[in-house]
């Protein structure tokens, strides 16, 4: 994601606030689902987790030095720690990485309307 023109009111690193919310946005459902698998088959879970991790697999809009990519980077390390929990069978653990994560995002989306 480049940040191309689109209209919207520009932010940090001249990222419109609509493709960060909407990244954002798309990266939340991306954890609910995996955080709904984690109570189901231990497979769904797994693969649920996976399709969590891989949406953050590049960096967000604006590139690397993107407004966001502090929250991203975080979020890489809780989901990764949050399988590696989860493949211990360290359900709690697991849990509580993601819904920190979830959590994280949620208030930067909230912030983020605040603007």
């Amino acid at each position: 994601m480049t940040g191309a023109p689109t209209g919207e009111p520009r932010t940090d690193g001249g990222v419109s606030l609509g493709l960060r919310v909407g990244h954002l946005s798309r990266v939340s459902s991306y954890m609910d689902w995996a955080t709904l698998g984690m109570w189901a088959v231990q497979r769904r879970a797994t693969v649920m987790m996976g399709m969590a991790e891989a949406c953050l697999r590049h960096p967000g809009p604006g590139g690397e030095s993107g407004p966001d990519e502090d929250l991203l980077r975080r979020l890489r390390a809780l989901i990764a720690e949050a399988r590696e929990y989860h493949a211990a069978d360290d359900f709690p653990a697991a849990m509580a990485r993601m819904r920190v994560a979830q959590d994280l995002v949620s208030l930067r989306i909230i912030a983020l309307a605040g603007e």
